[in-house]
């Protein structure tokens, strides 16, 4: 009789500590799941924050070349009826000059705008691949959802 008694507890004691293994690493996979998920939504986000940021430049760059073109269109108007224009000449080189330099830079941003692209998506498909490889726990569904106290 107490050789029974003796069997249940060791029983109940042993399944008590299999349950609460089995929580922790349900505990332990959600955790994982919750930090991937919020590492690629922040990855995601800052995408396209990047490409927001890349097309804003672009647009500002051809609202700059539309505004040069005007300009010197102007003053090519302007200098027709001078003579001995040699001042508008230097200022038109003067405009192509600075507009040759904001057109570098905005391509260097650009350029880096595009690595940083580059980046962010191979961080993500290592992220998805490394989601891929949890381990699956026996017994343990894998969700989405954390899991409730």
């Amino acid at each position: 009789m107490a050789e029974n008694t003796e069997n249940e507890i060791t029983q109940k004691l042993a399944d008590s500590f299999r349950e609460t293994n089995r929580a922790i690493a349900e505990n332990i996979i959600a955790a994982q799941q919750s930090n991937m998920k919020f590492a690629e939504n922040t990855f995601t986000s800052a995408m396209e924050v990047f490409k927001n940021q890349a097309e804003a430049t672009r647009s500002l760059m051809q609202q700059l070349e539309q505004q040069t073109k005007l300009q010197q269109e102007a003053f090519q108007k302007l200098s027709q009826g001078v003579e001995g224009n040699q001042w508008i000449e230097s200022y038109m080189n003067f405009l192509r000059t600075g507009f040759t330099s904001y057109q570098q830079a905005l391509d260097a941003a650009e350029k880096a705008t595009r690595q940083g692209l580059d980046n962010f998506e191979k961080a993500t498909e290592a992220f998805e691949k490394a989601a891929q490889q949890l381990p699956k726990m026996p017994g343990a569904q894998r969700t989405n959802k954390p899991p409730t106290p």
